[in-house]
């Protein structure tokens, strides 16, 4: 099964590494990453670009406030999954946790 891992982030990319760094680590390989911005900030757009090693999609939208819920539906818009996963930027995930979320 296909799944889509929707990541809510706001500038931070920082976080974004950490996240990114664990993703690469999954023990469940059938998996996209779905960068959902709730902004266009320059930086994150940059290191979106050069990951390579995962599928990964970046969503953004203009910054007029917190709109985190319509940056997650961009996300779920862009996403091929049949089966979505939401975390924000302050969740890095352990080695099993798509291979948990499927089971």
């Amino acid at each position: 099964m296909r799944v889509s891992l929707i990541i809510a982030v706001y500038k931070d990319v920082q976080s974004l590494s950490l996240i990114i760094d664990a993703l690469k680590r999954q023990t469940y390989k059938n998996f996209e990453v779905v960068v959902a911005e709730d902004g266009e900030n320059v930086q994150m757009k940059e290191y979106v670009k050069n990951i390579t090693e995962l599928d990964i999609k970046h969503t953004t939208q203009e910054d007029i406030g917190v709109r985190k819920a319509r940056s997650q539906n961009n996300g779920i818009n862009a996403s091929e999954g049949e089966y979505l996963i939401f975390i924000d930027r302050d969740c890095v995930p352990y080695t099993t946790f798509i291979e948990a979320h499927v089971a």
